[in-house]
């Protein structure tokens, strides 16, 4: 789970921010918070977080530097080349600073802190700590060329001679232009998968044309051969969220395809096994899984159906389905992994092809729905989505969050936490710009309205 991130000098965030998941004392929907009592040293760590924001407030940006980190953690920078960071542009002594990321987060049953200070040639600094209410262990610290391990520490107290000597090997033999954690990666230092395994596999970052995460189909590729229990999941879900559709797969032998050329068949003849009975193979051009059974080669795709006016069954394909449908169909495997437990979706422009009142179902079935409920799962979206301004019925203080930027054309963000808005319309007050973070526009709205 997210803690905490925090970014310096990066696109519009000239000041260090703070976006934080940390709970306020607030005893208000106490099930939002994830936290273990028996911990002295746990933090309390909220669900879901929503925030808002002009366009070009830096909302995406937000999302931007926190997919930037990701994927400069589990992907690195290839030798001799330069880190593409986005510094601050709007003023010039920014661009001869470096930049600074720290991401604080849990895993398994622990709480860490890790962060880097980098410019386009080299990692300045770079840190990993455990942390908690009262606690801040190093593990290893790095300045430059120099890393420092904590021997002492959990994460390597156990390690032997040798494997230490290993290690402060690598260290010293890790590029300029790479983490150090990258490097554990490459170089198969296993003491640190579990975080940079929460990097690449827990943290989840979408974006509105976000081709990198798994579609249903491809989640449904995976399935075949027990593709009865996916389906009747899709169709729960399905009737959770009020649509009025059931989901199918069909089986067609490979040949007798209309949709895949002869030529794709002939490839694939020649390149499955003739010796694996569980050999599966998925088309994403085709939204199709080519798998064998009993020697021969079949195709299987998922398809809707719905009743007609007389009762009977009649077939869509699911791209014939309107965007909005498509839309939360392709969100579904990833309320299944919020399920599944210890993920972190951060999503941009959640309100993308949804009706308002489906963003509002989106969020009372991670925080509400049994399969969810009281998991280690987080949802954060940014939205423009005001109808969501609701602490009555969905969402804590705390997990409204808005961002804007000032004169200078630099970020900043504030939630309402600590805001007293008991008796306020949050709607009509957020619209007027109580809360700032909305286009200035002149009359936008009457006063007297």
């Amino acid at each position: 789970m997210l803690i905490r991130f925090t970014v310096e000098n990066f696109l519009s965030f000239k000041e260090r921010v703070d976006f934080s998941l940390i709970a306020s004392p607030d005893t208000h929907f106490k099930h939002h918070v994830v936290k273990d009592d028996n911990n002295p040293e746990d933090i309390g760590v909220l669900r879901t977080s929503v925030i808002y924001g002009a366009n070009a407030s830096g909302k995406s940006n937000l999302i931007n530097a926190i997919d930037f980190a990701k994927r400069l953690i589990i992907k690195g920078v290839d030798k001799n080349k330069n880190i593409l960071i986005k510094k601050f542009k709007l003023d010039r002594s920014c661009l001869d600073k470096p930049s600074r990321i720290e991401f604080e987060f849990k895993c398994q049953e622990k709480q860490y802190a890790y962060g880097f200070v980098v410019n386009e040639a080299s990692v300045y600094e770079e840190w990993l700590f455990e942390i908690g209410i009262h606690k801040e262990i190093a593990i290893f610290e790095r300045q430059e060329k120099n890393i420092n391990f904590n021997f002492e520490s959990d994460l390597l107290k156990n390690i032997s001679e040798d494997e230490k000597q290993r290690l402060s090997y690598e260290a010293k033999s890790t590029r300029n232009n790479l983490l150090f954690l990258t490097n554990t990666i490459e170089r198969e230092i296993i003491y640190f998968n579990p975080i940079s395994e929460w990097f690449d596999k827990s943290l989840v970052v979408l974006f509105p044309k976000n081709k990198d995460f798994p579609s249903i189909h491809e989640l449904f590729a995976s399935e075949v051969g027990r593709e009865d229990i996916f389906l009747n999941k899709l169709s729960e879900l399905l009737n959770f969220f009020d649509f009025d559709i059931k989901i199918g797969a069909n089986n067609i032998e490979l040949s007798k395809n209309d949709i895949i050329p002869d030529y794709v068949k002939k490839m694939i003849h020649s390149d499955f096994s003739h010796d694996e009975e569980n050999f599966k193979l998925f088309l994403p051009s085709f939204n199709t899984v080519i798998f064998k059974k009993e020697s021969e080669l079949f195709s299987k795709e998922l398809f809707s159906w719905k009743n007609d006016s007389s009762g009977d069954s009649v077939r869509f394909e699911i791209r014939e389905e309107s965007d909005g449908t498509q839309r939360i169909i392709n969100l579904i495997p990833m309320l299944l992994q919020l399920g599944s437990g210890d993920y972190t979706f951060i999503i941009d422009e959640i309100e993308n092809s949804l009706h308002t009142l489906l963003i509002n179902k989106i969020f009372d079935y991670v925080l509400n729905h049994d399969s969810i409920k009281g998991k280690t799962s987080q949802l954060i979206a940014t939205t423009h989505d005001v109808l969501l301004l609701n602490t009555n019925n969905l969402f804590r203080k705390d997990e409204i969050w808005f961002v804007e930027k000032n004169k200078q054309g630099a970020s900043r963000f504030y939630s309402l936490a600590n805001a007293d808005i008991e008796e306020l319309d949050l709607v009509k007050g957020y619209l007027k710009g109580r809360f700032g973070a909305i286009p200035l526009f002149k009359n936008t709205m009457s006063e007297n309205e």
